[in-house]
């Protein structure tokens, strides 16, 4: 199934196309056998009306007038049809009623057009016959002539399909065009617009919903994969929000106990010194946690930049200070970032295996279009099933480790900052031991987001 390409088109304005020339063509394609059915097996007749019957009843008078007076009644049988019934002699028997509109309007046109040699022309209206249709009753005294007009047209319905095709198709189109468009937008756009907004709505309640289905045209399901990301990037700020409450009251609760023993107790415990120590401790948790809250809000303009150069100088200020890190990769490598941004999450990761361990490789690769790099530790590592919960804000593998101010906010904003460059960073075990950080960047040339 693989081969075969996907005719139905997958956007809202091809699948509009789509759909209205399928009912172009059906209309285009039905019209033909319409015609072709209900087309009329003799040459069509002249149209029912008084005119056409005005026509006939002077042709049978003249035809009539011109026979031998002992022919002229089997030519009147001849001519006699199922609208026009001619005789001569006796009149057909009439039930007499008031003249309507139609017999005067026969009997006025007759005289007026003068066609029948001048002759008095008598009309009186008949009384309606079993069919139910009225008649009137012409007769020309001079020579005897009776004509017997039924009033009522005569529908043939090969003839009434062929004059009412064309609008009959045009409409039943125009129809199928109309019904198609209302239903499938209903059913492609209007039901997952509703489902959205619906869900939106509901979305200031269940701050963790299920993700919507993506279906429909293109642009629908881009917009419902779209609003899926803005509700798990919603809900998982409000859980990094609740998170660092919880991590700010909890590391702030040790300080503060000491703060009071201290007083409490008096003598050396309540030393300047002492409750200097635990009054900055208490102010670098705090600087930590506005620290990561305003480098989500801040926005940088990305630059293209030497990103090797950038590794390369990170590498020699931590040199400086007595630590022990190698880099292997190219000597140039330019790259569009935010620099002050990726520094520090870069930073970030060296601090953490430098602080773990004892020496780091830095590692720099071109990969398809991508930046590589990777940054390996020698120490202890993270074990396997904590990798996944090592990248969250205010996590600590060691809870007991927050008596030195940190938050466990390192990985978090390194993992922050190379999301927000459209990048990837991976954790995984080095060999024989320690953690492997690997960091794709996109090198396109789409900048970095600007905002989380």
């Amino acid at each position: 199934m693989r081969g075969f390409p996907r005719l139905f088109p997958r956007t809202i304005y091809g699948q509009m196309v789509a759909l209205v020339s399928l009912c172009m063509v059906i209309t285009l394609s039905v019209i033909p056998v319409l015609l072709y059915a209900f087309r009329p097996l003799i040459p069509p007749p002249l149209p029912s009306g008084p005119w056409t019957n005005i026509l006939a009843i002077e042709t049978g008078i003249e035809a009539l007038q011109a026979s031998l007076p002992q022919t002229r009644e089997a030519v009147a049988q001849k001519i006699s049809g199922n609208e026009i019934t001619f005789s001569v002699g006796q009149p057909p028997p009439c039930m007499v009623v008031p003249t309507d509109h139609m017999t005067k309007f026969l009997q006025t046109m007759l005289m007026f057009r003068d066609n029948l040699g001048g002759y008095t022309l008598l009309a009186k209206s008949c009384a309606p016959r079993e069919t139910g249709g009225p008649t009137a009753l012409l007769f020309l005294p001079h020579d005897n002539i009776s004509v017997l007009v039924y009033n009522t047209p005569n529908h043939h319905f090969r003839r009434m399909m062929r004059w009412t095709m064309p609008l009959l198709a045009s409409l039943t189109s125009l129809l199928t065009i109309t019904f198609s468009l209302t239903f499938w937008s209903i059913w492609h756009i209007s039901r997952p617009l509703r489902n959205i907004s619906a869900q939106a709505d509901a979305f200031g309640y269940d701050s963790t919903p299920d993700p919507l289905p993506e279906h429909g045209p293109t642009e629908v399901r881009r917009l419902t994969h779209a609003f899926n990301r803005m509700q798990a990037r919603i809900a998982a700020s409000a859980e990094e929000r609740t998170r660092m409450l919880i991590a700010i009251g909890h590391d702030l609760r040790t300080p503060l106990t000491r703060l009071f023993m201290r007083l409490e107790l008096g003598g050396e415990e309540a030393s300047p010194a002492a409750m200097k120590h635990d009054l900055t401790l208490m102010k670098k948790m705090l600087n930590g946690a506005l620290h990561f809250l305003r480098e989500q809000a801040d926005a940088e303009k990305a630059e293209v930049i030497d990103l090797a150069s950038l590794l390369e100088t990170l590498c020699h200020e931590f040199s400086v200070v007595g630590h022990t890190l190698h880099y292997s990769g190219p000597a140039h490598f330019t790259c569009t970032c935010q620099p002050t941004a990726l520094e520090r999450a870069l930073s970030n990761l060296i601090e953490n295996g430098l602080k773990y361990g004892t020496e780091v490789q830095i590692t720099l690769r071109g990969e398809q279009q991508h930046a590589v790099i990777d940054i390996c530790d020698n120490g202890p590592g993270i074990p396997a099933h904590k990798l996944a919960a090592a990248r969250l804000p205010f996590y600590r593998l060691d809870p007991a480790r927050a008596a030195d101010g940190g938050l466990g906010l390192g990985l978090s904003i390194a993992d922050a900052i190379i999301t927000r460059h459209n990048g990837q960073l991976q954790l995984s075990a080095a060999q024989p031991h320690g953690l492997h950080a690997r960091i794709t960047l996109p090198l396109g040339k789409r900048p970095p987001n600007e905002a989380m």
